[in-house]
């Protein structure tokens, strides 16, 4: 009989639970794995992630911050669509000509007279909080009882009303 350490064991095991783990990999495979053919390329997040449910997908709003000749300007653009300018303090490292650029959570500076300048950068506060303005819910201030005394649905307080 072998020793627990012996070479021969190890081959054993490994030999009982590679089938098995091999059969694993090809059920996570499908029918891709089993003919050989390579998963289909996702086409921007239009595919169905599961049943019916639609997969994630970037946001299309993008937000600016951008330096002229006059100041800075806060905006965002959506597709074809921008959105009114708003007058801000300018960060102290942006050029006349530059604009920053929040993308997920991370900020580039762009600038198209000095491409060497085109860097992630610290994102403005006034940039973030644009963006974080824009994607709370309308409701996110309200109370959780909805401005319910108590949080009964007839305004009645927990404790009868006394």
């Amino acid at each position: 009989m072998p020793s627990p350490t012996s070479p021969r064991r190890g081959i054993g095991l490994v030999a009982r639970v590679m089938p098995a783990l091999l059969a694993g990999v090809a059920a996570c495979q499908g029918d891709a794995g089993r003919e050989g053919a390579a998963a289909p390329a996702l086409d921007g997040g239009a595919a169905l992630a599961a049943e019916g449910t639609p997969a994630p997908r970037r946001p299309t709003r993008y937000y600016h911050l951008r330096r002229t000749d006059d100041g800075c300007e806060l905006f965002w653009i959506d597709g074809d669509l921008v959105s009114a300018s708003q007058t801000v303090v300018c960060p102290p490292d942006l050029e006349v000509g530059e604009r920053v650029r929040l993308t997920g959570k991370t900020c580039m500076r762009e600038s198209a007279q000095t491409p060497s300048r085109a860097v992630p950068v610290v994102c403005p506060l006034v940039l973030m909080n644009l963006e974080k303005a824009d994607r709370a819910p309308p409701d996110a201030g309200a109370p959780p009882d909805g401005g319910r005394d108590g949080g009964k649905p007839d305004g009645r307080k927990p404790d009868g009303g006394r």
